[in-house]
């Protein structure tokens, strides 16, 4: 090891590209390394529950991890709004992410079981630069492909969200969250320089949930999420993900819920475990 990395391991604080211009802003450090306080930031999440098929969800899982057979196969699309976040001085943006749910992780020592976070697309640059790095979620950007509509939502007391009150299949506030960190070599395809499991503990305590909204069962048919596929003129880059997330089967809707939170995360406790 160069004296060069030495030092930099001595910081105890995040780095990141361009290496020279010494530690980078994140969300999980200011420019003095010391954590944020978020608890006046503010975060909305949308979800919309689908059962699937077990085949489909394990077709985007990595060797290690599996859906758990013994449990109904479930898949969450969740659009989480991020407002007056401390470490963009007030300014917020917004998230759709693509949760597999009743996942177990064969990969380490003990197993895991949560929700396996397939994919995270962002509206800001700032989060998917920080975060593909330092805390290691597969964040990406692209063109408008997906449409979700909901309707008759209603208020329920806050006891009754996702957040406190555990649902028969993982959830990402109550179970945790997966994930496969992989980096490639460069100039060498097929080669990884990193390849391992990540985990997100929940948060410990009560999660700060201020309201809570939901569609009541009767109602869940009116539901409309459409994902459109795209061409590779289109995205680049991303046509296959869409594509893929496209083809995952999306049979009856359990569950709609939309929860407000006071305060948030920056996530410093997602950990490698592998």
């Amino acid at each position: 090891m160069s004296s060069s990395e030495l030092s930099l391991e001595s910081t105890k604080r995040f780095h990141r590209v361009p290496i020279g211009f010494g530690p980078a802003p994140t969300p999980r450090q200011d420019h003095e390394g010391k954590r944020f306080d978020w608890s006046k930031a503010q975060a909305k999440t949308i979800d919309v529950t689908y059962t699937s098929d077990h085949a489909a969800l394990d077709a985007i899982l990595l060797d290690g991890y599996a859906t758990d057979k013994s449990k109904d196969a479930v898949v969450l699309f969740e659009v989480m709004e991020l407002r007056n976040l401390p470490w963009l001085n007030g300014r917020g943006y917004n998230t759709w992410g693509v949760y597999v749910a009743n996942v177990v992780c064969l990969r380490t020592k003990k197993p895991y079981t949560g929700s396996y976070i397939s994919v995270l697309f962002e509206t800001f640059t700032d989060p998917i630069t920080t975060g593909r790095e330092a805390r290691t979620a597969p964040i990406s950007f692209g063109a408008e492909f997906m449409r979700l509509e909901l309707s008759g939502l209603v208020d329920k007391p806050v006891e009754e969200a996702p957040a406190h009150h555990p649902r028969a299949w993982t959830h990402p506030t109550q179970s945790g969250i997966l994930h496969h960190r992989y980096v490639p070599t460069v100039g060498q395809p097929g080669q990884h320089d990193a390849s391992y499991t990540t985990w997100c503990p929940p948060p410990p305590g009560k999660a700060p949930v201020i309201a809570y909204q939901t569609v009541e069962k009767a109602d869940l048919n009116s539901i409309r999420l459409e994902i459109f596929e795209k061409s590779w003129e289109e995205l680049p880059t991303l046509w296959n993900v869409v594509k893929g997330l496209k083809s995952l089967s999306r049979k009856e809707v359990l569950e709609v819920a939309v929860q407000t939170f006071q305060g948030a995360s920056d996530l410093i406790t997602n950990q490698k475990v592998e």
